[in-house]
């Protein structure tokens, strides 16, 4: 009975102060949206990149060679432990003619960095390519576009049948250089593996066996990919000798059967291999293999550290928003405990206990944080991660099929937090009132005695300050906690702004000044 009577007393008290009370939980549910969404954003986004990997089984590492792919590298690729799975295919760079396109032509891979059809369908002979979805706007299906110098492709003129997305190519703003046209890749395009006519392979798309069951941005999968990466290097390398022997014998044949020519028009015949080859005439670079990770693939890396950045950003934001909840709570409790000094010490002088006195601000503080960080934690796992992750794809190739998810981790941080702001800091606060004794409590609570305060001593400056300007100065500096509450709230409000416009400031420009200043001086001979 006597409990029901105090739980009874509590309603009345958030209800009177109820202005208080919702600033409380606002604040609180403020500080848990920007911890939890900025939190879990981070994870949503890989998680999404991680689907799509898995979904188009995207390699771990591809190779390539200056001197193509041969029999004995794919026996090697195949062969060595670590690799579950190996695909060969082509490549080739060209420009479009009458335009300044320039696009990579890739032979159609099934298994492994696989693509996936948007419009049309994919190229059934040597004659048909299908082209990257961003290029629909400006191509069509139907319709016959020509290469200038289509290198190792076997036809200069394509007809479009499909438009198609590289799971190797994450940034639609950055696809890739090339050594033609401005240095700049336009995009990616596909055809049929028997559109190519080349001796040898130009890439290797490679799965390992050990990184199946490890999450695609963790440190753990690159440490595993750096490993089974460096294996492979070492097994290619040694195919560098006996490659570069087999290719300085075939420059050293055509050396002999063009002399052996040009000796035959003098009238003097000579048998080829009797001409000897000047050591200065072959020139011949030496056999070497690039094996790139997803790191070093275009929007890989840039994505997985965008993921990052978001997380980063919890780590600050929230901070100045629940320390300015704290600081609110602080100053509440403190006006509530003043305000509930005759009826504590009533309750006090009928035998309750400090306990059960402390049940009505238990329940004030508790209930506000509670509902809080549920109010900010519905919004933080839905809608700022969407907007966050919305913002991110806007510029990638990933699409809009993500996923949100759930972890406890955010949600008990927040709501240890919350319990920490205020009820915590209103026990301690109550603490002070409950150890006197009722009598006192009964009794207002006297005034504090007066003190000077610093400006006082300054008697030049003090003596020609107004009567408000004197009244102000005292308060604030009686009023040391809503001093306090005021100075950091500002603070932190002005330096989250000026974080703002010094990310913006830092980050504008910066892809503009890379691609077409930097890049171009990079590539330019």
């Amino acid at each position: 009975m006597r409990k029901t009577i105090l739980y009874k007393d509590a309603l009345p008290a958030i209800t009177h102060s109820l202005g208080r009370y919702i600033a409380i939980i606002l604040l609180i549910g403020l500080g848990t949206f920007a911890f939890v969404g900025l939190k879990m954003a981070g994870p949503d986004m890989r998680a999404t990149g991680g689907n799509f990997f898995n979904k188009h089984n995207l390699a771990d590492v591809t190779i390539t060679s200056n001197y193509g792919i041969n029999s004995t590298d794919r026996a090697t690729i195949r062969n060595l432990p670590e690799v579950k799975e190996a695909a060969f295919g082509y490549f080739q760079d060209v420009r479009v003619k009458n335009s300044h396109d320039t696009l990579r032509v890739f032979s159609q891979s099934n298994n492994i960095s696989s693509y996936e059809l948007i419009k049309g369908h994919f190229p059934d002979n040597k004659r048909e390519i299908a082209l990257s979805y961003l290029l629909k706007k400006k191509y069509h299906l139907g319709q016959q576009i020509t290469f200038s110098k289509p290198g190792i492709l076997k036809n200069k003129t394509y007809r479009v049948v499909g438009f198609v997305k590289s799971s190797e190519f994450l940034d639609k703003n950055q696809i890739g250089q090339t050594n033609i046209g401005n240095g700049r890749l336009t995009g990616i395009a596909v055809t049929s593996h028997n559109a190519f006519a080349s001796p040898v392979y130009q890439v290797s798309r490679v799965t390992f066996k050990n990184t199946a069951s490890l999450s695609p941005f963790s440190v753990a999968y690159r440490n595993r990919v750096y490993c089974d990466q460096d294996k492979l290097q070492k097994a290619l390398n040694k195919n560098r000798r006996d490659k570069y022997n087999k290719y300085v014998a075939l420059y050293k044949a055509q050396y002999r059967q063009k002399a052996a020519r040009q000796l035959l028009k003098k009238g003097i015949p000579i048998n080829p291999n009797q001409i000897e080859v000047p050591k200065n005439k072959i020139k011949i670079a030496y056999p070497s293999y690039t094996i790139n990770g997803r790191e070093e693939s275009q929007g890989y890396s840039s994505y997985r550290a965008d993921s990052e950045r978001v997380e980063v950003l919890a780590n600050v934001f929230p901070v100045f928003l629940f320390a300015v909840a704290a600081l609110v709570s602080l100053t509440t409790m403190m006006r509530f405990v003043e305000e509930e000094r005759t009826n504590i010490g009533t309750l006090k002088a009928l035998g309750y206990g400090n306990g059960a006195i402390a049940i009505k601000f238990l329940l004030y503080s508790t209930s506000a944080a509670i509902l809080g960080v549920v109010l900010g934690s519905i919004l933080g796992y839905t809608f700022l991660p969407d907007l966050i992750i919305k913002a991110y794809l806007a510029s990638s190739t990933l699409g809009t099929g993500y996923q949100l998810n759930f972890a406890w981790g955010p949600l008990l941080i927040s709501l240890a937090v919350a319990l920490l702001s205020t009820t915590v800091i209103s026990m301690l606060t109550l603490w002070q009132t409950l150890r006197e004794q009722p009598s006192a409590l009964l009794l207002p609570k006297p005034p504090k005695n007066g003190s000077r305060i610093m400006l006082e001593h300054i008697p030049w400056l003090w003596r020609y300050m107004s009567f408000s300007a004197k009244v102000t100065a005292r308060n604030i500096f009686r009023y040391k906690s809503r001093m306090l509450m005021t100075i950091l709230g500002v603070a932190g409000c002005t330096g989250l702004l000026v974080m703002g416009f010094g990310i913006r400031d830092s980050l504008q420009g910066i892809g503009h000044i890379q691609y077409n200043d930097v890049q171009k001086m990079i590539l330019s001979p």
